[in-house]
């Protein structure tokens, strides 16, 4: 495993983030364990999670079953986790409000049976709380060694950019990383992230680097989607399945993929893990058989001219909106007013 510095910050983590979203939801904890385990073998020392990511029985699953997981194994990792998102039925019961803040930070501490996040980040923009009262917030979690570092997650380059320089007006902790959707079916943060990112060495984490699923190569032309999958269901996958385009693509990455002598979700790893401003891209899946693939993907090398190649026939995609845009979160209207106190 490859190893590399974090943004602004001495830690050092693998070029390959774990994520733990479906832990709880797809995954029976045994078969969660054995994925965790086998990757911390594999020298993957990163894992990404969130408070909200839950099954059926409630949100902070993901936290548990990571923190009954790692008994004696804390110190041997670096956790990402998030806040955002609905957790408490009263009125400011989420959001990036100081109110919730010190709530679910203390609650994210207890699931993960820690005393310390390494990395806490804003799951998506705030609309309703100025961006002071969310940093002045975190920066006194780092002074209180609760969170050792900030980020934010589904931001532009323009709020990251406003956060960077109400903080360096207080003197207040700045966020260290960015975590976004990339993967060839979506390039947008090409346009404005990616460059922040490269200008303020802020690190960025990849998720979706799959694209869902369909980089897989398990979507073929004129087939209707396996039942349970995301082509199944998620209609945004649904939708770029049904472009003719997508698998004009897909069928040329298959025989690039051959050429290689790997599998198609190898190839576009290797794509993201190319691009400079990638510290780190995310590695899901629903099933172990999912994973088993990426441990060895830090190795795989792709002539330069393929990889342009493969920029060339996915260009259309540096304008795709996010996903979480298409399901109906505004990320590049949606910040609060700051008071700005200049």
């Amino acid at each position: 495993m490859e190893y590399t510095t974090f943004g602004n910050t001495g830690v050092k983590v693998s070029r390959l983030c774990l994520g733990c979203m479906v832990f709880p939801i797809n995954l029976e904890e045994e078969q969660a364990a054995g994925i965790l385990y086998t990757a911390m073998d594999q020298g993957i020392n990163f894992l990404d999670t969130a408070n909200a990511y839950t099954d059926e029985l409630g949100a902070g699953k993901s936290e548990k079953v990571l923190g009954r997981l790692l008994k004696g194994k804390r110190d041997q990792v670096v956790i990402a986790t998030k806040y955002y998102h609905p957790m408490y039925k009263w009125p400011t019961g989420r959001g990036a409000s100081r109110v919730h803040i010190m709530k679910a930070v203390e609650d994210s501490l207890r699931r993960l049976q820690t005393d310390y996040i390494d990395l806490y980040q804003m799951h998506n923009p705030d609309e309703d709380t100025p961006v002071e009262e969310t940093l002045s917030t975190l920066d006194s979690l780092i002074k209180q060694g609760k969170v050792r570092y900030i980020g934010m997650s589904n931001h532009r380059g323009w709020q990251m950019a406003h956060q960077l320089g109400v903080s360096a007006l207080h003197n207040w902790e700045p966020i260290v990383s960015a975590q976004c959707e990339y993967s060839m079916f979506c390039r947008s943060v090409e346009m404005d992230t990616a460059d922040f990112c490269l200008r303020f060495n802020i690190a960025l984490m990849a998720y979706s680097p799959l694209a869902g699923g369909i980089l897989t190569g398990k979507y073929q032309r004129g087939q209707e989607a396996p039942a349970g999958t995301r082509g199944g269901s998620y209609p945004r996958t649904k939708n770029l399945l049904s472009e003719d385009r997508v698998h004009d693509i897909l069928d040329e990455l298959r025989i690039m993929a051959n050429k290689y002598g790997i599998d198609m979700n190898q190839l576009a790893m290797a794509w993201v893990l190319s691009k400079p401003f990638v510290t780190t891209p995310i590695v899901g899946g629903s099933r172990p058989e999912h994973f088993e693939s990426m441990w060895d993907v830090v190795d795989i090398k792709i002539e330069q001219a393929d990889l342009e190649r493969m920029d060339e026939i996915t260009d259309f995609y540096r304008a795709a909106p996010l996903g979480i845009e298409v399901a109906g979160h505004h990320v590049s209207q949606s910040v609060a007013l700051g008071v700005n106190r200049w």
